[in-house]
């Protein structure tokens, strides 16, 4: 268990005094839900419909998270509650569909995820805050008593009673002082979508991808940190309709979704890659008239690192059930971690991350968050009582 590492500003670190200020207060709310992937929308609209006032921020332009902004589209059931709600919102509108590629798994439409996080969040009662950066939680005596916000508009405070770091990197909670733990690497990787696939022919000659792969890359015409093969995804019979797909591009190891200079570096380098990947796949057949639609709004990852909490989930199998003290962080009061920054063994997560219901955890969060307000307690509170 480690201090998380923070980004060097220099190689000689140089600090300055700011000057005190006066912020001026934006809201004060029951629950400030912090990110707006599935875990902070089903918690956001949990806590808003138990009845709580609920400010959902999230530094991006849209809600869903790195699913439909890293183009990470594999879709599962749901363990229930909100998560049921999104799986059945997706299957309803005809935006959930069988991949061919991944042995008929289902996968989603990126956008329709995405307004369906904003419909339940909206339909709930709660509140948004977009384009906005949560920087810094508010303390007294250990307790998290709300978070500085930043947007073009300034600096500002929201204060709540209880208060949701989800994330995803356990952001908020670290500055609050919560000990975290560390996987060994989190593999980043980047992803686009390609329109001017013929189907029929690229499919025909997958077999050869691998080698044709191998020898651009023999005649360095690739980079040897390119995929060693062709990994198209998302083929649905709506997607060979329009001809486009998915294609899968570099990842890259050793770094950490948490370090801001990790994220740029892979950024820059995995779209230059892609871009001479995509060139590439004009040379293949059955892409020849291919073209690129957009590269994904954000890296790709399968986990990041965890908080310590009062309880951690080590072993289980997939949908295994998470104790409440996995969402408690230790030595910090007044905050519920939800998502894959709860309290997990980095491992363990490593192993079985894809099987834990982010949304599932979201869920709990605000529903104990709401009655933490209702009985006027801390969440912490609650699981004691429930002991």
């Amino acid at each position: 268990m480690t201090e998380a590492r923070s980004l060097q500003a220099a190689d000689k670190p140089v600090e300055i005094t700011l000057p005190a200020r006066r912020t001026p207060v934006y809201r004060s709310v029951d629950v400030l839900v912090c990110g707006g992937g599935l875990a902070g929308v089903a918690a956001a609209v949990a806590a808003a419909r138990a009845g709580s006032d609920t400010l959902l921020v999230e530094r991006n332009v849209v809600l869903g998270g790195n699913g439909p902004l890293a183009f990470d589209i594999g879709l599962t059931e749901g363990s229930g509650g909100i998560s049921a709600e999104i799986f059945e919102r997706l299957r309803a509108s005809g935006n959930a569909a069988a991949d061919e590629t991944a042995g008929g798994a289902l996968i989603y439409d990126p956008e329709a995820l995405k307004y369906a996080c904003l419909d339940l969040v909206r339909e709930a009662g709660g509140h948004l805050l977009l384009a906005t950066w949560v920087s810094d939680p508010i303390l007294d005596d250990g307790a998290v008593r709300g978070a500085m916000v930043e947007n073009k508009s300034g600096r500002f405070a929201v204060r709540a009673k209880v208060v949701i770091d989800a994330t995803g990197d356990a952001d908020l909670a670290v500055r609050a002082g919560a000990a975290v733990r560390e996987p060994g690497e989190t593999p980043l990787g980047i992803n686009a979508r390609v329109g001017g696939i013929d189907f029929d022919r690229a499919l025909a000659g997958s077999a050869h991808w691998p080698a044709l792969v191998a020898e651009a890359k023999r005649a360095g015409r690739l980079d040897p940190r390119q995929p060693d093969t062709i990994a198209l995804y998302g083929i649905t019979p709506l997607a060979r309709e329009r001809g486009i797909a998915f294609v899968a591009g570099p990842r890259f190891g050793g770094r950490q979704a948490w370090n801001s200079r990790d994220l740029s570096v892979s950024e820059t380098e995995g779209r230059k890659l892609m871009r001479a990947f995509l060139a590439f796949l004009k040379t293949v057949p059955g892409f020849e008239e291919s073209f690129l639609v957009d590269v994904a709004g954000t890296l790709a990852l399968t986990h990041s690192r965890h908080v310590a909490g009062d309880a951690t989930l080590a072993d289980g199998a997939p949908g295994a059930a998470v104790p409440f003290g996995c969402l408690l962080p230790q030595g910090v009061d007044n905050l519920l971690v939800a998502g894959r920054a709860a309290s997990f063994d980095p491992d363990f997560y490593a192993r079985s991350g894809a099987g834990i219901d982010c949304a599932a955890l979201g869920d709990a969060a605000g529903r104990a968050a709401a009655e933490a307000v209702r009985s006027g307690v801390t969440p912490r509170d609650l699981e004691a009582a429930a002991a």
